[in-house]
């Protein structure tokens, strides 16, 4: 379904894969409707992937009241991975950005993010969000005008983005498609069933990299009370991302160990601790084998995670501690670094 998408070659797609979250898609979509209707150049694209809640009701009942969107659903689930490679590959536009269901962007953020396309070409953009519970504003951390840096280094926009999230975080990513097509690249279909399908796209992104932009806190919120995660995140976090970063950034190898080293340095230290705390929440398999396996031959890991793996709690804890405060200090000295290239959007 089609609903009075604009003519010509749009200049961004927002891709939505949806699949039984009708309240968290009508919170983005009373965001996004307003918003799309004043550019004509964005496109809206959601990907229903065979809900049985109504989904279906909440975009029909929005397209009513004058959303611009391409409605498509799936006559059967087909699963995560290939939806989101099914919203990749119908996107119009020269840029894709694909926001999760449960994301909201706050008001005057596809205009900001706009404003940056006009001005010039990147490669991929990275978009730190911030948290919520209740309300969206809830911490007052939105901001229409973030801190926008430019990058020129595939190894330094790498770290930066650790410092700030991580490029797994579907809705922190837009990539320039016309960019990643023009490029060979391995059939990002490879990576289904490791839930890191996108990786194929952002790492393509990152290989043949020219100029990035971080884009910092304040334009959109994710939904801090996250439905429980059905696999294994050693698995996916860990091995998984380790054969993504080879498949994908092969043959730049000094892009491969910074990718494997800052996913140690960011994902690991700031995730892994809380996961551990409530193991109810996820799937843990064998996190120390797992690993060992799969980042053994890296001091990093030795160093910075394989204490936080096997380590009692207490001292985990502790390690944690002093991990934070160094990327506390590595940040700072990252921003300073990189004050001169900041730019406006």
């Amino acid at each position: 379904m089609r609903s009075d998408v604009a003519g010509g070659r749009p200049l961004l797609t927002i891709a939505v894969p949806t699949y039984n979250r009708a309240a968290n898609l009508r919170l983005l979509l009373e965001t996004l409707t307003p918003q799309v209707a004043a550019l004509p150049e964005v496109e809206l694209l959601i990907s229903d992937n065979a809900s049985v809640d109504n989904t279906r009701q909440v975009v029909e009942e929005k397209i009513a009241e004058g959303l611009r969107c391409e409605y498509i659903r799936n006559a059967s689930n087909i699963e995560a991975d290939p939806n989101f490679l099914q919203c990749y590959q119908k996107a119009r536009g020269r840029y894709v950005w694909i926001f999760g269901d449960d994301d909201v962007l706050l008001p005057g953020s596809v205009q900001f993010i706009v404003n940056l396309l006009r001005r010039a070409e990147y490669e991929i953009l990275y978009v730190q969000p911030f948290g919520f519970v209740h309300d969206l504003n809830e911490r007052g951390q939105h901001n229409s005008s973030p801190h926008v840096i430019a990058y020129e280094s595939a190894k330094s926009f790498l770290h930066g983005v650790g410092l700030r999230g991580d490029l797994v975080m579907l809705s922190a990513v837009i990539v320039n498609k016309d960019r990643i097509e023009a490029a060979p690249h391995p059939d990002f279909a490879e990576g289904r069933n490791t839930n890191l399908l996108q990786m194929g796209w952002t790492f393509t992104a990152m290989r043949h990299f020219r100029r990035g932009l971080i884009v910092e806190r304040g334009l959109y919120a994710v939904c801090e009370h996250s439905p429980r995660r059905q696999f294994d995140i050693v698995r996916v976090f860990g091995p998984n991302w380790a054969n993504a970063a080879r498949l994908f950034l092969t043959p730049e190898t000094t892009l491969i160990d910074a990718a494997l080293n800052d996913q140690l340095y960011s994902w690991w230290v700031t995730n892994w601790y809380g996961a551990r705390r409530n193991p109810d929440h996820t799937r843990i398999v064998d996190p120390v084998g797992q690993m060992r396996r799969a980042y053994g031959d890296r001091w990093r890991f030795w160093v910075l995670t394989w204490p936080l793996l096997a380590w009692p709690m207490p001292l985990a804890g502790a390690w944690l501690a002093v991990l934070r405060g160094i990327r506390h200090l590595d940040r700072a000295l990252e921003r300073m670094r990189h004050r001169s290239t900041a730019v406006s959007g």
